[in-house]
């Protein structure tokens, strides 16, 4: 039996991983996606540039140093990565089908590796970004269509882009995007809410057009997207731009306790200011969680806390 079990491998469940190392305790990470978030690529214009992380890279201009953002914990978490998979016996790569408890023991049910045990629990597992249902978008995923407007802001300077929704994770994105770009596009679904602070900066920006009640229904690219086609009552329009960003919403990763533990209306873990959820022993951090802020400096120091209270509550429990 281990002491805990982290389910996910992102920023959150390494940095629990790494605290719990520091501390002597019995850890197993148990992942599907090794790094999270941060190993993602996306791509724009293929042929002459793209994004690793933060860091957009031109192959176009020989010689020429790339200008590279500052990529905001990436190097942390690839320190904790490195700290967990060196480590034999630490790291699993399996995916977590249930999360039980008896007694003061949990079981931790995998596809492939059966059932785990442990007395405390961390999940990490993170969310995934609602996808968009239209032609194209599938194709061009991470090759100029991406899920996270904010992340790539900087790499927009200049450039036009349309961001799809009305969440708030799409307000603070197209107002990131417009402060560098020379053109956004706001498509959404539904109607802004007329006293967002943002949506207000928004509809003052003159470098930002609010399509409201346009939809998409076509994004078109070779290698990369090159336009998006949107609609409303008949009425169609081609948008060329550089970038499109959708954020339609983010799913959590929670089924594994869905029965267990308190959740929001959307399957957000519920926790307290320790990272505890409703069941003693079990613990969440990062995305996954109800927590506000989806950014990798929050994930880690989340994780941490994580870590540190279900170290209390071993100590607690001997």
């Amino acid at each position: 039996m281990h002491d805990l079990i982290i389910v996910g491998g992102g920023a959150a469940g390494l940095a629990a991983a790494a605290y719990a190392l520091d501390k002597q305790i019995d850890v197993m990470v148990v992942y599907e996606n090794l790094g999270g978030k941060i190993n993602q690529k996306f791509t724009m214009h293929a042929d002459t540039d793209f994004l690793v992380g933060h860091i957009l890279v031109h192959l176009d201009v020989p010689g020429a140093e790339p200008e590279a953002p500052p990529r905001l914990g990436a190097d942390t978490v690839h320190e904790f990565e490195r700290q967990v998979t060196t480590q034999r016996g630490r790291a699993l790569f399996d995916r977590v089908r249930k999360v039980a408890k008896q007694g003061d023991v949990f079981t931790v049910e995998t596809e492939r590796s059966g059932a785990l045990q442990a007395r405390t629990v961390i999940i990490a597992s993170g969310v995934v970004p609602k996808q968009l249902d239209v032609p194209g978008a599938r194709e061009l995923v991470n090759h100029g269509l991406g899920y996270s407007p904010v992340s790539y802001a900087r790499a927009l300077a200049g450039k036009t882009a349309v961001v799809v929704g009305s969440t708030p994770r799409a307000l603070r994105g197209a107002a990131e995007l417009a402060r560098t770009a020379a053109q956004v596009y706001l498509v959404e679904p539904t109607i802004m809410p007329a006293d967002d602070p943002l949506a207000v900066v928004l509809s003052r920006r003159p470098n930002v057009e609010i399509l409201e009640g346009f939809h998409v229904i076509e994004i078109s690219g070779d290698s990369s997207v090159d336009s998006v086609t949107v609609e409303r009552d008949g009425k169609v329009r081609r948008l060329t731009v550089d970038a499109a960003f959708a954020d339609v919403g983010l799913a959590p990763n929670s089924s594994m306790v869905k029965d267990l533990v308190k959740t929001d209306a959307e399957g957000f873990i519920v926790v307290d200011g320790h990272n505890a959820t409703s069941v003693p022993g079990l613990f969440a951090a990062g995305d996954v969680t109800t927590v506000y802020g989806e950014h990798t400096l929050i994930a880690i120091g989340e994780g941490a806390r994580a870590a540190l209270s279900a170290h209390d509550y071993l100590l607690a429990h001997e």
